[in-house]
């Protein structure tokens, strides 16, 4: 019994989830950035690679002008270098950008932001080569490897079929000039990444959903974790039992001491017990001040007879006040009538005792 409780059958509580997140432990899938970043990638040079192009061909041309003196020093060469680099640059930043900014919102839709310090805190069985080879041949470690293979068989077959698509132009190109050659290999490799880039997408959607559902696996709970949590997070049932018996106790013995103010105690008249209390000038209606049943009646009646306050037979009157009323509410309007018979009954007594 005791091995079947520490089976992993429960899904996971938001309190697990929510620890997870801040550990940095979320479903995400590598593959997704990665066809992100090529999609990307595709989209900027499709709508933008005219501009780098002819950018980058005119830095190209600048450079093949280029009146070099006789003597060539080091800060020559430095100044050169350095504006090639930072026109370059200026010419390539766009598409680093765009390239981060496709990896990072990748990342974001897959799980949010979940940024944690946990996976940076150094732990001395991480350096250790035995537990890192028992990762790279765990069941993930060959699933990933696996499914490495397979993609990279895929990406292998999609470029030779469009490379021998194009087979009869390679020897046309060495009459071609350079723009040519260069706009024929353009166009070959973005027909090979359009589709390398498509499999990716599927290759992508497919490992996300594979590592969420991984997750979720991994996430799971026993039912001894589950009561655990709820332990943690509700306290412990014993401890709760006892605090709402000692609240019980206490909000009994509040009750108690209202009985002493009460006009009038309804009884049934062994198993319910309704004391209530009417003053004209501060209240609406008559009160309930204490009710019981049982043992807690019988105290009600005991402590009413000791400070001379009237018990009134009205099995009726009794239940519908136990079972209506919460203590301190006044009594609903149906039963006015009822009480105010009493009650009138107990003032007259009163005042021919008093005479």
């Amino acid at each position: 019994m005791a091995g079947g409780t520490d089976k992993k059958t429960e899904q996971p509580t938001r309190r697990k989830l929510k620890k997870a997140r801040e550990k940095g432990q979320v479903a995400r899938s590598r593959e997704v950035p990665a066809a992100a970043v090529l999609m990307g990638v595709i989209l900027i040079f499709y709508y933008f690679g005219q501009n780098f192009f002819h950018a980058l061909e005119n830095e190209m041309a600048s450079l093949l002008d280029l009146q070099v003196p006789q003597e060539i020093n080091l800060s020559y060469l430095s100044t050169m270098i350095r504006g090639v680099t930072v026109r370059t640059a200026a010419v390539l930043a766009p598409i680093l950008i765009g390239v981060l900014g496709f990896s990072v919102l990748s990342n974001v839709l897959q799980g949010g932001l979940a940024f944690s310090t946990h996976a940076l805190k150094l732990k001395p069985e991480k350096l250790n080569p035995k537990n890192g080879f028992k990762k790279i041949f765990s069941k993930n470690g060959l699933v990933e490897l696996v499914k490495s293979l397979v993609v990279v068989s895929a990406l292998s077959f999609i470029t030779y079929q469009v490379l021998m698509s194009h087979l009869p132009l390679y020897p046309k190109l060495v009459l071609m000039n350079p723009g040519k050659i260069l706009y024929w290999t353009a166009s070959i490799s973005f027909s090979v990444l359009i589709r390398i880039a498509f499999l990716m997408l599927v290759v992508a959607i497919l490992d996300f959903c594979f590592q969420k559902y991984r997750f979720r696996e991994q996430m799971k709970m026993s039912k001894k974790e589950v009561r655990e949590e709820y332990k943690e997070m509700e306290g412990d049932p014993t401890t709760k039992g006892r605090i709402r018996r000692i609240q019980r106790a206490m909000a009994r013995r509040r009750m108690m001491a209202d009985v002493p103010k009460a006009d009038v105690v309804v009884t049934n008249p062994t198993h319910y017990a309704v004391a209530l209390s009417y003053k004209t000038d501060e209240m609406e209606a008559p009160k309930v001040v204490a009710k019981g049943v049982g043992f807690l009646a019988q105290k009600i009646k005991e402590l009413a007879q000791q400070h001379a306050i009237p018990l009134v037979e009205n099995k009726p009157l009794a239940q519908a006040l136990y079972k209506s009323v919460e203590i301190g509410a006044y009594i609903p309007a149906h039963l006015y009538r009822a009480v105010a018979e009493i009650l009138a009954y107990i003032y007259k007594a009163k005042t021919i005792l008093y005479r």
